[in-house]
């Protein structure tokens, strides 16, 4: 990581509007658009199909990496595959250079794919509905019915596969009851969460950053987790439980967990969950008591934690970097940007200040 990347794994918080429940960011981030996650996965993925015309071999290879599928050519295909594994995420970009359609080979499928044009023109078909399909829009293909889609040969494509069982298990989190809940997406959204895409660019980083390896960052979750905050779908309504009001107790254990896993990055209901809340209620209890959402609040104990670090730390021993990780933070430059607004100072101004006994320099 350096001081110049931008992005931290979001937590979600609501606000209520009228009878519908706006689900947003808590904070603004600064995620790279999908054309620059394109060029990250272009750039530390591994080539599995490069600019081939073997139908067999892309259909392999795609299959491979998304999902198990027909292809239909028409004309000489120029595909290009290139691919990054993290966790349990398949990040993908795909371009066929050619116009062809793709479709179904079993009536229900174990993933959802979360397409991120960056080129071209496509259409795009899942049981009734359909979506044409350019750059700045975005895509969830459901596992649940037949689709189709029709791409151009300029069509070019970021495709993240998301388990399907994790995305069923995360609704039911959500909604505060046990097992999975199947969950439609809308096929096509206008514009993509900032807070998705951040979590699809931190994905790219956690794969090929290896400072960052080995922590349990729980992105898949995570990214689960806003997708079916953030994008429209059947179980909109269900998610988040029933808001009732907090006993101080239980926001304590909230605090305590948070804190006892300040290096982690985790789902807001995983937390909600271990103190027997709704994800809505535990909302409203941190309102209550502090002021803050949960994650505004995790963020400022993260913070005050890295600045005792640094405060504290030996500089020929310790590195910026190390601490933000330590502290939960996945990108450096997110980090510095929170760090210098909350303390006036960067980490970096902090640490030289040290005299390498735990003590300022006067």
């Amino acid at each position: 990581m350096t001081e110049s990347d931008s992005v931290k794994v979001p937590f979600t918080d609501f606000a209520r509007s009228g009878e519908a429940w706006q689900w947003r960011t808590i904070r603004q981030m600064n995620p790279v658009p999908a054309t620059g996650i394109a060029d990250l996965v272009r750039l530390h993925g591994k080539r599995m199909v490069g600019t081939t015309d073997d139908v067999d071999e892309v259909v392999g290879a795609c299959s491979s990496a998304l999902r198990p599928h027909t292809l239909r050519v028409h004309r000489r295909l120029s595909a290009r595959l290139d691919h990054l594994a993290s966790g349990t995420i398949s990040l993908n970009r795909l371009q066929y250079g050619a116009d062809v359609t793709i479709s179904e080979i079993a009536p229900e499928q174990d993933e959802f794919l979360l397409s991120l044009p960056v080129g071209g023109r496509a259409r795009f078909a899942y049981g009734a509905t359909s979506a044409v399909l350019e750059p700045g829009t975005a895509s969830v293909v459901s596992p649940y019915r037949a689709f189709r889609l029709d791409l151009d040969g300029q069509f070019d494509q970021v495709v993240v596969r998301l388990d399907r069982q994790l995305v069923e298990r995360t609704a039911a989190q959500l909604a505060g009851t046990s097992g999975t809940l199947p969950v439609q997406f809308d096929l096509k959204a206008d514009k993509l969460s900032r807070g998705v895409l951040a979590l699809v660019e931190a994905s790219v980083h956690l794969a090929t950053d290896p400072q960052l390896g080995g922590r349990p960052w729980h992105l898949e979750a995570l990214l689960a987790e806003s997708l079916l905050l953030g994008y429209p779908n059947t179980a909109g309504r269900k998610l988040g439980g029933t808001a009732e009001t907090p006993s101080s107790a239980r926001v304590r254990r909230a605090m305590e967990y948070l804190q006892a896993r300040i290096a982690e990055s985790f789902p807001l209901a995983e937390v909600a969950q271990h103190c027997g809340v709704s994800l809505r209620s535990l909302q409203l209890g941190f309102r209550r008591e502090t002021g803050l959402s949960p994650g505004e609040w995790l963020r400022m104990q993260r913070l005050d934690r890295a600045h005792a670090v640094l405060s504290a730390a030996d500089p020929s021993a310790t590195t910026v970097t190390a601490t933000a990780t330590a502290c939960g933070f996945v990108h450096l430059g997110d980090f510095a940007a929170q760090f210098k607004a909350r303390f006036g100072e960067s980490p970096s101004a902090v640490l030289r200040k040290t005299d390498g006994g735990g003590s300022l320099r006067r």
